[in-house]
């Protein structure tokens, strides 16, 4: 009988570490690391020391398999140099198979580029183009999407010269509309 109970002891302390685990995490969904992007924002944009505006829309399109971004920044006329607008339309995709995001802009200037997708830190993400379609051969575009503690979001793109680093080519810092 004693043999019985130890054994019976010793089943219930081996199961109880089993019944007493945490539940699973929720599985991962595509595109969750980017809901912090969605929706539209607007606020300021600062280029080579001018100040401007920009608007900016975030939103998941084709059956939730493509986040789309729209943005268009404004630099007023000022000390002699012209009003300067831009547009870009962003599209980021999940691709399976890789197991890695990539995302292909194109700038109303004539500029395109495909990106490689990095997610650092939760609320920051990454995309760098190794290579830039209508523009000067070997320069490289690095796009960063930064959540702020305040709920805001910064912007910042980045240009290197061949076979230099990347210098700051136009920031923003946003508000959710």
């Amino acid at each position: 009988m004693r043999r019985v109970a130890s054994g019976l002891v010793a089943v219930a302390l081996l199961a109880a570490p089993a019944g007493a685990q945490a539940p699973a995490a929720a599985p991962w969904r595509p595109f969750a690391e980017f809901a912090f992007l969605l929706g539209s924002w607007s606020g300021t944009a600062s280029s080579g020391g001018r100040i401007g505006g920009r608007v900016v829309r975030f939103t998941m399109e084709m059956n939730g398999t493509l986040l789309v971004e729209r943005g268009s920044t404004l630099f007023p006329a000022d000390d002699g140099k012209p009003e300067e607008a831009s547009e870009e339309l962003g599209c980021i995709s999940y691709d399976r198979e890789k197991r890695r995001y990539v995302a292909t802009y194109w700038f109303s200037t004539g500029v395109f580029g495909t990106y490689d997708v990095e997610i650092p830190a939760e609320g920051v993400i990454r995309m760098t183009a190794p290579a830039l379609g209508n523009f000067e051969p070997g320069a490289r575009a690095r796009l960063v999407f930064s959540r702020r503690a305040d709920g805001g979001l910064d912007t910042a793109l980045d240009i290197a010269a061949p076979g230099r680093d990347f210098q700051g080519f136009q920031t923003s810092s946003l508000k959710k509309k």
